[in-house]
């Protein structure tokens, strides 16, 4: 043997209890959802749906364009049944509708809640109309395509007077809603004497506002009306 003692650890002595091996690491926990970096895109109608109260005129302006401009599309796509100048103004007609209603009517609500002592400012009233309007933009131009090729391919005239109302109307209704549904949570707080000026107003306002963009649509819309 060498020179070199070879030395072995000493065995535990009876009753002594071994050391614990070792144990695994914890995971490393995962992040709170809120301190997430916000990497996912924002969806394109969620951008201009939402309910966040800072605002400027500019952006709800730029709402407002928007819709409109959605709303030419479906015009447009009625417009295609005639062609020529008929497509330019059923492209004006349908966005003239909801024009109406953001420079008619919802002033003259805003004089309403005024003399109610609602608390609402214009600013309120201009969120509200705009989100209304451009829930009715989406939803036409949503619809446009299938209304492109309908008008071109049905043969009688009042399928397509009465889808296309149809899909006016409905738009008109959805905007309704979500204007309704924009200003109700500001008057919770609100005493009971606005409460009930602001109950009876609404909806008052929303069949003003029916009435008169169905007006408009038929004056404007020749070919939803061949058929009178």
């Amino acid at each position: 043997m060498s020179a070199h003692t070879v030395t072995f650890p000493a065995a535990p002595s009876k009753g002594a209890s071994l050391p614990p091996p070792d144990a695994p690491e914890p995971d490393t926990p995962l992040p709170e959802a809120s301190a997430l970096p916000d990497s996912a895109p924002v969806v394109f109608s969620a951008r201009y749906l939402h309910r966040g109260h800072a605002t400027t005129w500019s952006a709800e302006l730029q709402r407002m364009v928007l819709a409109t401009g959605l709303a030419a599309v479906f015009g447009g796509a009625l417009g295609l049944r005639k062609g020529g100048l008929s497509l330019l103004f059923s492209a004006l007609g349908v966005p003239a509708g909801i024009l109406a209603i953001a420079a008619v009517a919802v002033p003259a609500l805003a004089i309403v809640l005024a003399l109610a002592n609602a608390p609402l400012d214009a600013m309120d009233l201009i969120r509200a109309t705009s989100r209304a309007a451009i829930r009715a933009g989406l939803l036409l131009a949503g619809l446009a395509p299938g209304f492109a090729l309908l008008v071109v391919t049905c043969e009688e005239a009042v399928t397509v007077d009465i889808l296309g109302f149809t899909a006016l109307l409905f738009a008109g209704a959805l905007a309704a809603h979500g204007f309704a549904a924009d200003l109700t949570p500001s008057m919770a707080k609100a005493p009971a004497r606005t409460r009930a000026a602001f109950g009876v107003a609404l909806p008052a306002f929303l069949l003003f506002a029916t009435v008169l963009a169905a007006r408009v649509w038929w004056l404007a819309l020749p070919v939803l009306t061949e058929v009178s």
